[in-house]
């Protein structure tokens, strides 16, 4: 089977488009099957419709000139008042699909109708790219016909031999070719249509406020939107290309630096260094594990693979900071918190190197404590490494045994290797609703040895079979009900901190940070959202009167949505 035609692909996908961008992208414009297909659509709403939308097509066919005679004006104040008088949203799309062949590039008021219809239509290309995935896997499917018939066998199941001037049966190998290259067209082909949506929404937009290029007397006003779409992305693309190529350009010259400094330090049999059994790591640095346990079966002799660049090395230990400026930090973000930042940085003072101990912060539930812990460790330049207290049963704390096929290291460990410092921050989520069943091990139980200074400073790990250094790890668990917890494991905290609700004094400090939280979630810039005006902030103060943060974060969540809709609807 040949390459499948962009074009044709092309247009297999604009037919499952809303109807206005199905008329604005098609190439056939007013002399071709979009016409035809708006007359059929005003017919189907009533007799009359069809008969005034035939008038206005009828007078654009055949000429390279739009006529200035058409009666395009009352044709669609006529379908928008059916629209409106019978609740059919059906009639103002045909009027702004017409005024999308017919309307007069100069005029402010239809760009600015047709830029709100196109970027509310363009929400709706979700559902096209789920029906494309859905054609997807039925051609995928398509060699099991006996089972299940395929849809779109008119599309796979012929091959035409130019040579042979005959059409004949395809094999299986050809038809599974056919589907792939299906797919692969109809992929590009979407991709390629949202772009095109992304810029005739954008000339719209700028066309609404007046800024028409030059056009000729027979485009019609999609053709102009989509010239002025082109105009003001064209820089902004080759901008974002250039300063890909450039982050590429440096992603490749650090990972050739990387390299070259890797073979200056390795060995001539390019063989990791492995510490010596005596030897001393350098100053400010920590051998967490010295080396692995080559015993057991072949599968076991595995378990260490991914943990070569941590084993017989010497990690480094994170400095502490500054300690003042982080305290700031936090303050802006939990100013409800302030006796428990203090007592938590106070056990820093004076310390060359991070290390916490063990806590547990306990407190209301969306109070803030998770996120709390994740700032510190954030602001004090500690890696986090998040454990779901409630979900983290079998005793996996502390590794698991290489006899299982889902052997791995502790939680530590891999705290450990995934940051590369030999003092990252654990954070124990929801510790006290840890499952208590002991069949295969608790939580709470495997726990023990990794807070215990002693064994801590030789843990041994199962799958590893080796020793582990983990007495730099710093251990922070939150929990609401502290009652709940054995009296073993409450006795291996260094304290236990109560970590206080917020209170609508607090809602202004509170509010840069939870912003600046759903930018990053959206993966946006938070300078994306200006600061909450005093209307916001006083509907804010209103509904939420202190408690929860993470009920004021939906609350916030939903305001900057409601601003987001609202821009919409004004002119851009």
């Amino acid at each position: 089977m040949s390459r499948i035609k962009p074009a044709l692909a092309r247009s297999i996908v604009l037919r499952a488009f809303p109807r206005v961008l199905r008329t604005a992208l098609d190439a056939d414009g007013v002399h071709g099957e979009p016409a035809k297909q708006l007359i059929a659509d005003a017919r189907a709403l009533g007799a009359g419709l069809g008969a005034a939308v035939q008038r206005c097509l009828d007078a654009a066919l055949g000429t390279l000139r739009l006529p200035a005679d058409i009666p395009l004006a009352g044709t669609c104040s006529m379908l928008d008042e059916v629209a409106a008088l019978t609740d059919r949203p059906a009639a103002r799309e045909v009027a702004d699909a017409l005024l999308m062949l017919l309307g007069p590039a100069g005029e402010r008021d239809i760009a600015m109708r047709l830029a709100l219809a196109v970027w509310r239509d363009a929400e709706r290309l979700d559902e096209v790219g789920t029906a494309l995935a859905r054609l997807s896997l039925l051609l995928a499917s398509e060699g099991d016909q006996e089972e299940a018939p395929n849809p779109f066998d008119d599309l796979l199941a012929q091959v035409d031999d130019p040579e042979m001037g005959a059409t004949f049966p395809a094999s299986a190998a050809v038809r599974m070719d056919a589907a792939q290259q299906w797919r692969q067209a109809l992929g590009a082909a979407y991709n390629g249509l949202k772009k095109d949506v992304a810029c005739l929404g954008t000339g719209l937009s700028v066309m609404a406020v007046g800024r028409v290029p030059e056009a000729y007397a027979y485009e019609t006003l999609a053709t102009v939107a989509l010239k002025a779409g082109h105009l003001v992305l064209g820089p902004v693309e080759r901008l974002a290309v250039a300063e890909e190529r450039r982050r590429v350009a440096e992603r490749k010259a650090a990972l050739a630096r990387r390299r070259e400094q890797e073979k200056s330090t390795q060995t001539p049999a390019s063989q990791p260094d492995v510490a010596p059994a005596d030897a001393p790591p350098p100053e400010g640095h920590v051998i967490v594990c010295r080396s692995a346990g080559e015993t057991g079966s072949s599968r076991g002799r595995e378990a260490w693979r991914g943990y070569e660049h941590v084993i017989g090395a010497a990690l480094p230990l994170v400095a502490t900071p500054d300690l003042p400026a982080v305290r700031r930090t936090l303050l802006r973000e939990f100013p409800q918190a302030e006796a428990v930042i203090d007592q938590t940085l106070r056990w820093l003072v004076g310390r060359p190197y991070l290390h916490l101990g063990h806590l547990l912060v306990e407190g209301a539930p969306g109070s803030g404590k998770s996120r709390f812990v994740r700032r510190l460790g954030e602001a004090l330049g500690m890696g986090v490494f998040r454990v779901d207290g409630s979900n983290d049963g079998g005793g996996s704390f502390g590794g698991t045994e290489r006899r299982w096929y889902s052997t791995e290291p502790c939680r530590p460990f891999m705290a450990i290797a995934r940051f590369q410092q030999a003092n990252p921050l654990l954070l124990v989520d929801e510790v006290d609703k840890a499952p208590t069943r002991s069949d295969y091990g608790r939580l709470w139980d495997s726990m023990l040895q990794a807070m215990e200074p002693e064994t801590a400073a030789h843990f041994p790990d199962p799958c590893l079979q080796a020793d582990l250094d983990l007495s730099w790890v710093s251990m922070i668990c939150t929990a609401n009900e502290v009652w709940r917890l054995p009296g073993p494991l409450l006795d291996r905290f260094r304290a236990v901190l109560s970590f206080p609700e917020p209170g609508p004094e607090h809602l202004d400090a509170l509010l840069p940070a939870l912003v600046e939280d759903i930018a990053r979630e959206r993966g946006l810039d938070a300078r994306y959202f200006p600061p909450l005006d005093g209307i916001e902030r006083d509907a804010l103060r209103t509904r939420w009167q202190g408690g929860s943060v993470r009920r004021l974060r939906r609350m916030v969540d939903a305001v900057l949505r409601v601003r987001e809709h609202a821009g919409l609807a004004r002119p851009q």
